[in-house]
């Protein structure tokens, strides 16, 4: 299926990534995954920052071109930041899962969150920065976090949600990359939702495994089992 085709004659383009885009980042040894200190997700953020490119940069590169001069918004499920490395605008992708950019209080003893900038020289002497206003440790801002703070993608997520509440009487092209049940309410079910009660809609998901389209939206969807990484890179924009 040729995506260029499928989004050429769109109003607005809605593209949800999934796990599938996530780094494994399988060279970096963590004692206990449940319980990952911020020094072990620090080494993962300079992990991030160091490697080459891949298939997934990749991916999001032929992603940025078939959106150009589109109405677009993106969601992605990914931490990994890699999404804000290419020239998709920033403004237009919210990732309510958080990233390794910040840093957040352990107890969330405030909403307010830090760049993690601020505090990298203390994490390169190999300590653990506490919060400036409860004096608990930080920890990174995303889902791993026992209390998880998400005050760093609210502010997106309500830009998101205004510029979904203009496209009920438009053309809007809902395209799913690699989305599996991990996180169904974030993207997948309201996705198939939008579909739904937009009669001027058409969907597309792509996965290896979890590929099938509901009843609901059958009619107005396209199902590829495929890599979704893939998919993207043999794009022909």
């Amino acid at each position: 299926m040729n995506m260029y085709e499928f989004i050429k004659d769109a109003d607005m383009v809605l593209v949800g990534i999934g796990e599938k885009f996530q780094e494994k980042f399988e060279n970096i040894n963590v004692v206990d995954e449940k319980n990952v200190t911020v020094l072990e997700d620090y080494k993962k953020r300079k992990y991030l920052n160091a490697c080459k490119k891949n298939e997934v940069d990749q991916a999001y590169e032929k992603l940025e071109k078939l959106l150009e001069g589109k109405n677009y918004f993106v969601v992605t499920l990914c931490t990994d930041d890699k999404i804000f490395k290419t020239n998709i605008k920033p403004e237009r992708i919210v990732a309510p899962c958080g990233s390794y950019s910040y840093l957040q209080c352990e107890e969330v003893c405030t909403e307010e969150i830090y760049s993690i900038k601020d505090y990298e020289d203390i994490l390169e002497a190999q300590k653990e920065p506490l919060c400036p206003k409860c004096g608990k440790k930080l920890v990174m801002n995303h889902i791993g976090a026992k209390k998880y703070s998400e005050e760093g993608y609210l502010k997106k997520w309500n830009l998101y949600m205004k510029w979904l509440q203009g496209s009920l009487n438009k053309k809007i092209r809902v395209i799913e990359l690699g989305v599996g049940m991990k996180y169904p309410t974030v993207i997948r079910w309201p996705f198939e939702k939008v579909t739904f009660i937009n009669n001027h809609a058409k969907f597309m998901r792509v996965h290896e495994q979890l590929f099938q389209l509901t009843e609901d939206i059958r009619e107005k969807g396209i199902s590829i089992k495929e890599n979704p990484v893939n998919f993207l890179r043999n794009q022909i924009v």
